[in-house]
């Protein structure tokens, strides 16, 4: 599937009330879907795509009361660190430009969730929509959004060999799962390549809440919000959104494009990882913002089952 000039300039909607660092985009940062390959997501899933317009006549900005992200481990004691959360946390902080807090670690009763074995490995898996209930049930009067993170290899329907993560838009709520990026799914995950697994983890949070933002997959250009349907596939997504979906974000949340990027270079200056900073030093430019001073790198203290 490929999409030609006309369909997503149709998508980003009226170019003249474009904010300027989206138009900047358009004029020298975008990348082309490619074709899918076999078994890739848009090989195997017929989706129409999502215009800027029909994003604002369904998206429901927050409330002032509402603007909190909240993450919540689940079931997740070894694999995610708290100085693994602090990291993510930040991120989705600069991401979203809203506060983000992480509540105290939830388990679940293991007889209150319905579990299978993977099709594909035969390892455990849980039901996604038993987590989503649970976090639903709990969800704080002033969330955005709560977003579980657990260590369950998850399955959100009995025809579906697994998912990275599954939210619901209506209630705001998702889960996504860090499983499959360790062993037996990814043996090279552990201890080998922590700036990867990191990323990894910010891609697919970022791409969860996108949906509980109202986003829908992205069919126009290489973007944060392209489905995927494997890890390969996952990991080629940027960490970015395209100009289309970037415009419904800053539609939805009203954040300062310069505060952003500024936000998200720091980020990943102190991350250590100069690929990611640059890209957002260029945006930042593109915005009008002053460039950052260097910051030194930091330990993301990152452990994976």
């Amino acid at each position: 599937m490929s999409v030609d000039g006309s369909v997503w300039l149709n998508a980003i909607g009226g170019l003249a009330d474009a904010p300027a660092p989206v138009r900047a985009m358009l004029a020298d940062a975008v990348e082309p879907l490619p074709v899918p390959r076999p078994q890739e997501w848009l090989a195997i899933h017929e989706e129409r795509g999502q215009t800027f317009d029909d994003f604002v006549r369904a998206a429901i900005r927050p409330a002032v009361s509402g603007r909190t992200i909240y993450i919540q481990p689940v079931d997740a004691e070894g694999a995610l660190t708290d100085t693994c959360l602090s990291t993510l946390a930040a991120f989705t902080a600069a991401f979203f430009q809203l506060k983000v807090r992480v509540l105290p670690p939830l388990v679940l009763d293991p007889s209150s969730l319905v579990t299978r074995a993977a099709p594909d490995a035969g390892t455990p898996q849980v039901y996604a929509g038993d987590i989503l209930a649970r976090l639903y049930a709990g969800k704080p009067a002033d969330a955005f959004c709560v977003l579980g993170i657990t260590a369950h290899d998850l399955f959100p329907h009995p025809i579906v060999s697994f998912a990275f993560g599954e939210a619901s838009v209506t209630c705001r709520v998702g889960v996504v799962s860090v499983a499959r990026y360790g062993p037996p799914f990814c043996e090279d995950a552990p201890g080998r390549h922590p700036g990867e697994m990191r990323k990894r983890c910010c891609r697919v949070i970022a791409h969860e809440i996108g949906h509980m933002a109202g986003i829908a997959h992205c069919i126009y250009f290489r973007c944060l919000m392209n489905g995927s349907s494997s890890l390969v596939e996952s990991d080629r997504r940027p960490l970015h959104l395209c100009p289309i979906d970037l415009r419904k974000l800053q539609w939805l949340m009203g954040f300062d494009f310069a505060e952003r990027y500024s936000r998200l270079q720091q980020f990943w200056r102190g991350a250590g990882d100069d690929a990611e900073a640059a890209w957002a030093e260029n945006r930042l430019q593109a915005a009008g913002g002053p460039r950052l001073a260097a910051l030194p790198a930091f330990d993301s203290g990152l452990t994976w089952v």
